[in-house]
């Protein structure tokens, strides 16, 4: 687990019980003690349930929103006033969480749990709330999946049966919206009138936004907060085919974004730059407009401070335009490191050719190691899959990333399944 995520976790402790003395000394309802119990034992509860929501919980980048959120709900129920965030979106995934709450337990507990058609519009809504702020759509989710949880822990009601049903509804929707967003695009003209136009730095205009908005998913809008998009809209200006324009962005992690035209094996070049320079991939979204602007964007653990514009100056714009073959330079590094096969955590290879209209879907879950993303997208690549969009994750050692793809502008095939599951399978090899 990288240092930042251990933090996190180990900040949970200190924090719900100093927002329990805080609110005593102020005279507010605090959050349930049992609550707080329950989310600080998920640290060391070996339990499935404890595995699942404790994983969960380590990967919110603002778990003291889920304290907030529990102090609220308790206020509600004692008709007393809770103090309020400061900021807009701190408020608003309050109010989601207080609003959201009822619903969830619905879909977990109601009469119809494989609803379809429910999973589908919940989700539908979760993307809703998740637009223009800073919190993503898997944020909202994750933390009203742990809200919904301490919540039964706190009214007593609390069952292995209904953490199993609150599970579920969490997998269901989390594939969903893994699975549905490639085919949900934005169009530009007709966002004029958002919030995101209304405010926009006088430099930049509406036909800039509209233009570079125009075509990527809609998935775009509930990851980034408008001071985002607007960086982005600059770092397209005058944009060519050669071009490939990036962004660093230091804190505890390492953020890197990159923007070009799609080029062939474009986002393996970028990942295995990204490798070569020794930095472990924790997050990304890979985001393909219709007008072939490619957004890469990653959150990256860079403990050597490697990753800075002379080290990605001019090598991955050289890579990206094939001047440089990125391929030779990591021959060395995969001979230094050998992946010891593990037969508990084999790989696993998944095609959904239903879930999207336009793309075939292929999730793919293996033990994370060095430079395991480069493989597996030059895998892709090289079987002459169009990867249209990526989203990465790691969770307790294990990579999870899903592709949108497609071959010759139409989904793959079943008789593409075995060749290319075999050559997924030698690239997750080393």
């Amino acid at each position: 687990m990288t240092p930042y995520f251990e933090r996190t976790r180990n900040a949970l402790r200190q924090l719900v019980r100093g927002e329990s003395d805080r609110s005593a000394a102020a005279g507010e309802p605090g959050a349930p003690p049992a609550a707080i119990e329950w989310l600080d034992g998920l640290r060391s509860d070996a339990s499935v349930t404890g595995k699942r929501f404790g994983s969960m919980l380590r990967e919110l980048h603002r778990p003291d929103l889920l304290v907030a959120a529990l102090k609220a709900r308790a206020a509600a129920r004692a008709r007393t006033p809770a103090a309020s965030p400061a900021s807009a979106d701190e408020r608003h995934f309050l109010d989601f969480l207080g609003r959201f709450e009822p619903r969830m337990a619905q879909l977990a507990f109601g009469p119809e749990p494989e609803n379809v058609q429910a999973i589908e519009a919940f989700g539908a809504d979760l993307n809703a709330a998740a637009v223009f702020n800073r919190f993503t759509t898997e944020e909202h989710l994750k933390m009203l999946c742990l809200m919904t949880m301490a919540g039964l822990v706190a009214d007593g009601t609390a069952t292995p049966l209904k953490s199993e049903l609150v599970w579920r509804v969490f997998v269901d929707t989390y594939n969903h919206l893994m699975k549905a967003y490639g085919d949900q695009v934005i169009d530009g003209p007709a966002i004029v009138k958002t919030p995101l136009f209304a405010n926009r730095p006088a430099e930049i205009t509406e036909q800039e936004i509209a233009g570079f908005l125009d075509g990527l998913p809609k998935r775009y809008l509930t990851l980034f907060e408008p001071s985002s998009v607007y960086e982005h809209v600059r770092l397209c200006r005058n944009m060519t085919a050669s071009d490939v324009h990036l962004f660093l962005e230091r804190g505890e992690v390492t953020g890197l974004t990159v923007v070009t035209l799609d080029k062939p094996f474009l986002f393996s070049n970028v990942c295995g730059v990204l490798s070569y320079l020794g930095a472990d991939i924790l997050q990304g979204q890979a985001l393909t407009s219709t007008r072939g602007l490619v957004l890469d964007v990653f959150q990256v653990s860079d403990p050597g401070h490697a990753i800075t514009e002379a080290s990605l100056q001019p090598l991955l714009p050289d890579v990206v335009a094939g001047r440089v073959d990125i391929a030779e330079k990591l021959k060395e590094m995969r001979r230094e490191v050998r992946l010891r096969p593990d037969a508990a955590s084999s790989p696993l290879i998944s095609f959904d050719h239903e879930a999207s209209h336009q793309y075939t879907v292929i999730e793919i879950v293996a033990p994370d190691a060095p430079g395991l993303l480069y493989r597996i997208s030059r895998a892709l690549s090289a079987f002459q899959c169009e990867i249209d969009m990526v989203v990465i994750s790691t969770e307790e050692g294990a990579a999870i990333d899903v592709f949108h793809v497609r071959k010759d502008g139409a989904k793959l095939t079943e008789d593409d399944e075995l060749p290319l599951t075999e050559l997924l399978e030698r690239a997750l090899e080393g």
